[in-house]
């Protein structure tokens, strides 16, 4: 997807974070407006996926490399949403196995945080290579709700 892909990448965005409150959500999000307008215009100068059916948009996911030198060998996923009515169909595992094949020439290693409820994101990332080294306890609060995020990685043998 690129930066034309804005007013697309906008719906799926308000749809994953409408449904999915505890796993959706930046800073620039919360401010909504023109922060929200800029980060989506520089998550999309990057790389980010996107799935198509039947004309319209079902699925994105982003990767990313660590501005910080000392990081990049370090790759990250992040953004990973499959609309509810294609979960299922193995969208979302191409989205991965393509951001991995992307990420492979790059980094040496892909990490991601998932919320530790999404039973079926985490099989996605495990039959992907991905294995979980740690839990980030309570990372997000909505109301009395707390949630966890597994922290995941998968390491390329190079």
């Amino acid at each position: 997807m690129t930066v034309d892909d804005l007013n697309l990448f906008r719906e799926i965005r308000a749809e994953a974070l409408q449904k999915h409150p505890q796993t959706f959500g930046s800073p620039e999000e919360g401010e909504g407006g023109d922060a929200m307008v800029a980060a989506y215009r520089n998550w999309l100068s990057g790389t980010v996926l996107g799935a198509f059916g039947c004309g319209s948009l079902i699925g994105i996911a982003g990767f990313y490399v660590s501005a910080d030198k000392r990081s990049q060998h370090r790759g990250h996923i992040f953004t990973v949403y499959v609309k509810q009515n294609s979960r299922g169909s193995g969208v979302g595992d191409r989205l991965i196995k393509e951001l991995l094949a992307h990420a492979e020439a790059r980094v040496e290693q892909v990490h991601l945080a998932v919320v530790s409820t999404e039973i079926a994101a985490i099989k996605t990332y495990k039959r992907n290579g991905f294995e979980i080294y740690g839990t980030d306890p309570r990372v997000v609060r909505i109301g009395d709700a707390m949630y966890d995020y597994y922290l995941m990685i998968k390491r390329f043998s190079h």
